[in-house]
């Protein structure tokens, strides 16, 4: 039933071959058509299949070609019944697919105190298509240390395409280091490109979502070392994380102005800045370096770049020259 009823136009050829030239035998029709015999044998058996070939009355054995007009009426009705066979499918599969998003959003629901533990990538990503599908009106994140994979973002592309479609406004913050990885770069891009609002931060608290008013997944468990998220659905919670959020893009650097000051030169980068800060309290290069996201070789090659620049032989002297400045 659910076999489509298009003619090829192999198949057509014969049939007009059969109806105009009332030619019948497979050889003489794969000459006149200057076709394989498999081929016209396959169209023989298509046609007879649509009702448009019937045996034939004059020669026994062999068939002829149906009325056209016969032949309409035959593959309208087909295709009405296989029309009716496809809704009637696409309801049983709704009417099947509704009872187990109701299963499943019961047995997933948060406990007494809306917060919800995932503990492995598959049950993370399903509970983010969900959010996905259920964001009305806002989505708000934190990308902090390790720069998104291609992967993720194949998987993301899609949804976040039906959400801006839907009006979803996207406000996201990155790590100042994002220009250093071009997979998470492009995608920024990508995003912003979109009427996505896109900053830059030196540093980042967690790896955070935020959608609407209704939900927020903080990356991570204590204690768990593998894959895992908090997923919070209580109201005051939501809106405290909402409150973090706001409070960092306040401080946060345009996208665009963020990669134009870096590239122009300009006198101290939020990224520079934050790391002498981090310097100033006693923190050791590698330290300083999970706390930008960027690799220990690349922080010691700022902090190199930066005593340069304050013309400083020792950190000592680079600390004093960047607190006449007043850059710390």
């Amino acid at each position: 039933m659910a076999e489509s009823s298009a003619l090829d136009q192999e198949t057509l050829g014969v049939y007009r071959a059969i109806l105009f030239h009332k030619e019948h035998d497979p050889d003489r029709l794969a000459q006149l058509l200057d076709i394989d015999l498999s081929c016209v044998k396959s169209a023989l058996d298509r046609l007879s299949d649509l009702s448009l070939l019937a045996p034939s009355r004059d020669s026994p054995g062999a068939l002829r070609a149906v009325n056209p007009s016969l032949g309409l009426k035959v593959l309208l009705q087909r295709e009405q019944d296989e029309l009716a066979w496809r809704q009637q499918r696409i309801e049983q599969n709704r009417a099947a697919l509704a009872a187990l998003a109701a299963e499943y959003a019961t047995s997933s629901r948060p406990g007494t105190d809306g917060t919800e533990e995932l503990d492995n990538v598959d049950d993370i990503r399903i509970r983010l298509e969900a959010l996905a599908e259920s964001c009305r009106h806002e989505s708000l994140a934190f990308h902090p240390v390790g720069g998104l994979t291609e992967e993720s973002i194949e998987a993301a592309r899609p949804l976040n395409e039906q959400a801006l479609a839907r009006g979803v406004r996207f406000r996201s913050i990155y790590l100042d280091s994002v220009t250093n990885d071009r997979v998470t770069r492009a995608h920024a891009q990508w995003m912003a490109e979109r009427h996505s609002e896109i900053r830059t931060s030196p540093t980042l608290p967690m790896r955070l979502l935020i959608v609407d008013t209704t939900a927020a997944v903080v990356a991570g468990l204590p204690g768990q070392t593998g894959p895992s998220a908090l997923v919070f659905s209580s109201r005051p919670v939501v809106l405290a994380m909402r409150a973090l959020f706001e409070a960092y893009w306040e401080h946060a650097s345009p996208f665009h102005q963020e990669l134009s000051a870096a590239d122009q030169g300009a006198e101290l980068t939020p990224q520079e800045r934050k790391l002498l800060q981090l310097l100033a309290t006693g923190l050791t290069d590698e330290a300083v370096a999970r706390a930008l996201g960027i690799g220990v070789r690349t922080e010691r090659r700022i902090v190199a770049e930066l005593m340069e620049r304050l013309g400083a032989s020792s950190r000592f002297e680079a600390g004093v020259q960047a607190a006449r400045r007043q850059w710390i």
